[in-house]
């Protein structure tokens, strides 16, 4: 799993804001980005993006949001950096 991320600028030159991975998610059988915030908060880009389409409810019923494990352990692993 792969980590990016954007360091803060002005605020703290050794932190970050956001940090970013995109997974294979094996619940929905598709790429998602999972982003995590510096205050703790997570969103997940294949949430975000169907959650607005039309079919949307279909190809969001096997995903785990909010209780998604990938979301929850890249969350940790984040907060540790």
């Amino acid at each position: 799993m792969a980590v990016t991320s954007a360091k803060a600028m002005g605020q703290n030159s050794t932190g970050w804001q956001v940090t970013a991975t995109t997974v294979k998610c094996e619940f929905v059988s598709d790429f998602a980005t999972v982003m995590v915030q510096m205050d703790g908060t997570a969103k997940c880009s294949y949430v975000n993006r169907n959650s607005r389409a039309k079919d949307g409810k279909k190809k969001l019923k096997l995903c785990k949001w909010p209780e998604c494990p990938l979301v929850a352990g890249f969350r940790e692993k984040a907060l540790t950096l």
